[in-house]
C-alpha cells in the first residue's frame, strides 16, 4: 500500500520553475509534458519508438542544466529516473529521443537545455531524480517535481526479518522471504524450458535456434528495498547454487521477459520481475543464492524443491496412503521426481499436473516429508515423489 512520504526519507523536492543544485549542475524544469501530449511528440522524433509498457505512460521534462563548476562536464538523459506513485525509478530507455535532447557536453560556466523521456505509472505525481553515475554520492543528487505538489511516494513499515534461509542446509521456499542487505526477497513463481521461451522476447528467443531452450528458467521475484535510500536491485543478486551453498561458476543470466526485476526502488518500495537463467549439465537446480553485494552482504537461501518450513495455525492434510502397484496422478504442477527420498537428492525431471505414475513400493519419511517410490507410466522413469502432491488416478 502507497501513502505520501512519511518516514526518514523525504528528501527535498524542488518545484517546476524553480533551480536545484546538484553537485556541480543547476536544474530546472522548465516544462512538462504527459500521456497522449508526451508520445506524440516521442513518436514525432521517430515513429520507430514504442508506446509505453502497459501500465506505464511517457513524460517528458524539458530542463535547464547549468554547468558552475570549472571544468568541463557531461550530461545525460539517462543520469535522470522518474518514479510516480509505485516507488519504481525508471531511467530513459533506449530510443530516439526528441530534439533536443538533454545530452552535452557543457563547458565551464555553460548552459545547455533539452528533453529527458521517461516512463511512470501514475502522471498525477511525478517526481525525477537526478543521479549520475558519473559524480557519485548524495551531494550531487537532486528531485525534482514535475507535477505541482509532487512527492516521494511512502510504503508500509517493513517487517522484522523472518530469518529464513540463513544457511543452505535451512533454505527457505518459495512464497517465503528472505532478507539479504537492503532488500527482502520472495521467489513467487519457477518456470522453465516452453514456458521461459513463449515469455521472451525476440533476441532471447533468437537464441534458441543454436542452444535450444530446454536448460532455460526464470523465476518471478519481489524484491522490497528494506533500506533508507533508493538502491538498485540486480539480477547479479540471485544465483543458481549447489547445496553446500556455493554459486556455479559459468552459469549464464539471460534477458529476463518483461517485466525484469532489474530496478532502483524507492525506500519501501516492492518490485516484481523475471530473473533468467541457463542452466547447464553440472549446474542442477538445487538452490538459489540471494546476495545483493557479495563485499557487504551475507548469503540467503531458497530452495527449488519442497514446500514451505515455516508453521501452519492450521493442522497439515495427512499424507494420503497408497500401496505398491496403485494408479496415480500428480495434483500440482512442475513437481520434482527425485533420485532418493531426499530434498536434496538430485531431481530426474519436472512433472506436469496430471502425469499417471505407479507406485512402486512402501513410502518413506525424509525431511519432513512423506514419499513414495514411483514409475512414471509414460517414460518409464522412477524416482521418489512427496506424497502431498499425489492422488488416486480418477480422484478428485
Amino acid at each position: 500500500m502507497t501513502r505520501m512520504q512519511q518516514s526518514a526519507f523525504a528528501p527535498t523536492i524542488t518545484p517546476i520553475g524553480e533551480t536545484a543544485t546538484a553537485g556541480p549542475w543547476q536544474l530546472t524544469v522548465q516544462g512538462v509534458q504527459a500521456g497522449d501530449e508526451a508520445f506524440e511528440t516521442i513518436t514525432a522524433a521517430n515513429e520507430g519508438n514504442d508506446a509505453a509498457p502497459e501500465g506505464l505512460t511517457w513524460v517528458l521534462a524539458s530542463i535547464v542544466a547549468t554547468n558552475t563548476s570549472d571544468q568541463t562536464r557531461v550530461i545525460n538523459v539517462t543520469d535522470f529516473a522518474g518514479t510516480g506513485t509505485d516507488g519504481i525509478l525508471r531511467r530513459t530507455p533506449a530510443m530516439e529521443c526528441p530534439e533536443p535532447a538533454l545530452q552535452a557536453t557543457v563547458e565551464a560556466g555553460a548552459t545547455t537545455e533539452g528533453w529527458v523521456p521517461l516512463q511512470v505509472n501514475d502522471t498525477g505525481n511525478i517526481v525525477a531524480w537526478f543521479s549520475s553515475p558519473f559524480l557519485g554520492g548524495t551531494w550531487s543528487q537532486a528531485w525534482l517535481a514535475l507535477t505541482d505538489g509532487a512527492s516521494i511516494p511512502a510504503f508500509d513499515a517493513v517487517p522484522e526479518d523472518s530469518g529464513l534461509g540463513t544457511s543452505p542446509d535451512s533454505p527457505a521456499a518459495f512464497g517465503e522471504t528472505v532478507r539479504a542487505g537492503d532488500f527482502d526477497v520472495t521467489v513467487l513463481q519457477h518456470i522453465s524450458g516452453q514456458a521461459v521461451y513463449d515469455l521472451a522476447d525476440f533476441g532471447l528467443r533468437a537464441l534458441a535456434g543454436s542452444t535450444g531452450y530446454d536448460a532455460w528458467h526464470a523465476v518471478r521475484v519481489q524484491a522490497t528495498n528494506i533500506s533508507d535510500r533508493p538502491a538498485f536491485f540486480s539480477f547479479t543478486a540471485l544465483h543458481l547454487a549447489d547445496f553446500d551453498g556455493e554459486a556455479w561458476d559459468h552459469v549464464l543470466a539471460l534477458t529476463s521477459p518483461t517485466p525484469d526485476v532489474a530496478k532502483e526502488i524507492l525506500p519501501g518500495a516492492t518490485r516484481e520481475g523475471w530473473a533468467t537463467f541457463e542452466e547447464q549439465p553440472w549446474s542442477p537446480l538445487n538452490l538459489l543464492r540471494v546476495q545483493p553485494s557479495v563485499v557487504a552482504d551475507e548469503p540467503r537461501f531458497i530452495t527449488f524443491g519442497g514446500t514451505p518450513t515455516t508453521q501452519s495455525t492450521t493442522p497439515e492434510e495427512p499424507a494420503p496412503n497408497f500401496a505398491a502397484g496403485d494408479q496415480v496422478v500428480l495434483s500440482e504442477d512442475l513437481v520434482n521426481l527425485r533420485s532418493e527420498a531426499s530434498a536434496s537428492s538430485d531431481i530426474i525431471t519436472e512433472l506436469k499436473i496430471d502425469t499417471k505414475l505407479t507406485i512402486t513400493g512402501d513410502s518413506a519419511d525424509a525431511d519432513g516429508y512423506t514419499w513414495y517410490p514411483v514409475e512414471v507410466d509414460e517414460t518409464g522413469e522412477t524416482g521418489f515423489v512427496v506424497a502431498q502432491y499425489l492422488k488416486a488416478s480418477g480422484g478428485e
